[in-house]
């Protein structure tokens, strides 16, 4: 399953690397930006460029395993400094209800670079149901900074 939006970096659980552009849900302004008067709302709205889910579903990973449900994300730099990044992912069965949640970061991202991986829950990562229950996977939040 292709899901509609990813997250960040590296990740909590493990990830691969490589290099890629996208779209986030939350964002942290740094305080020095509202200490500025700085745009939170235009801030907000620029990191959601920044974090893609490119697809997602279950694959033979040679990191993740066979049969693993596998994220392919991308995360693109589009401010004008260097930025780190955390996204949180939310893993949903067929009801859309909340087996689970990982983390994904990807440190000192300079202006316009990219960062392209993939991720995998892990079983401990999942409270309320099994690995093969998931069906999708959302961003719930993106931290910049």
């Amino acid at each position: 399953m292709v899901a509609a939006a990813v997250a960040a970096g590296a990740l909590t659980a493990c990830t691969s690397t490589g290099e890629s552009d996208g779209s986030a849900v939350r964002e942290s302004v740094p305080a020095a930006a509202n200490a500025a008067g700085g745009d939170k709302a235009g801030a907000k709205s620029e990191a959601l460029k920044d974090v893609t889910i490119v697809r997602s579903g279950v694959e033979d990973h040679e990191v993740w395993g066979p049969g693993a449900y596998v994220v392919h994300y991308k995360i693109t730099n589009s401010g004008r400094g260097a930025a780190d990044y955390f996204a949180q992912l939310e893993f949903l069965d067929a009801d859309g209800d909340v087996l689970g949640r990982t983390g994904v970061t990807a440190d000192k991202l300079g202006p316009g670079k990219s960062k392209q991986s993939d991720t995998a829950p892990l079983e401990s990562e999942i409270e309320n149901g099994k690995l093969s229950d998931i069906r999708d996977v959302r961003v719930t939040q993106v931290d910049r900074t």
